[in-house]
């Protein structure tokens, strides 16, 4: 519980409108254009680094809430943004000196996370097509004659991969962008002053 409540400061809590505000701005971009990926978790994987998964839970559930109310088929992938918030924010404890190494290790979990958590979901309640613009990657595959779990299969992976790496560097971008006077206030935030001192 201790751990909990450390992880929900007062400026964690703050940010948690800001982190939802980036997903649905994502997301907006997202519709808007039609293009098969998501960008709806860049807010819930930036605070999930430097505050913790429990905070980066908390703004995916709000997103999917908020995001689910105008395309009712993400209320089924809560569970893809509570497992990714998990992964994210036990990643952001590795310390490392290289902001790339831990982009990759961070995007690579990332990717493979939403990827077993999202084809079951695809498949088991959407019959592999969720009416959103990825479902156009499925229909790709299937018009070049692999089965409905092939094509649903190659289709998340190819754009989950690309939209979690795409997320990873954006969120990490805007950790690299905030002061260390900013990041010390968080959790884990002091995990990443060292690329800008070089320590």
């Amino acid at each position: 519980m201790k751990s909990l409540k450390n992880d929900f400061s007062l400026m964690s809590s703050l940010l948690i409108p800001v982190a939802v505000a980036i997903n649905f701005a994502g997301f907006g971009i997202v519709k808007l254009l039609q293009i098969p990926i998501f960008l709806d978790s860049i807010g819930s994987v930036f605070i999930s680094l430097i505050a913790g998964p429990w905070v980066g839970i908390v703004t995916a559930v709000i997103t999917s809430l908020i995001t689910g109310s105008f395309s009712p088929e993400y209320f089924a992938f809560i569970p893809v943004g509570i497992c990714n918030a998990l992964v994210v924010g036990l990643a952001g404890k590795i310390k490392t000196k290289n902001l790339i190494t831990k982009t990759i290790i961070v995007s690579l979990a990332l990717a493979l996370t939403s990827i077993l958590v999202s084809i079951p979901i695809i498949i088991k309640v959407y019959g592999g097509f969720t009416g959103n613009a990825s479902s156009t990657v499925v229909v790709l595959f299937k018009s070049l004659g692999f089965s409905l779990g092939q094509a649903v299969g190659i289709a998340t992976m190819l754009t989950e991969a690309t939209d979690k790496i795409v997320t990873t560097i954006i969120s990490m971008l805007i950790i690299k962008s905030m002061s260390d006077r900013y990041l010390i206030k968080f959790k884990y935030g002091g995990n990443y002053i060292y690329k800008k001192n070089g320590e």
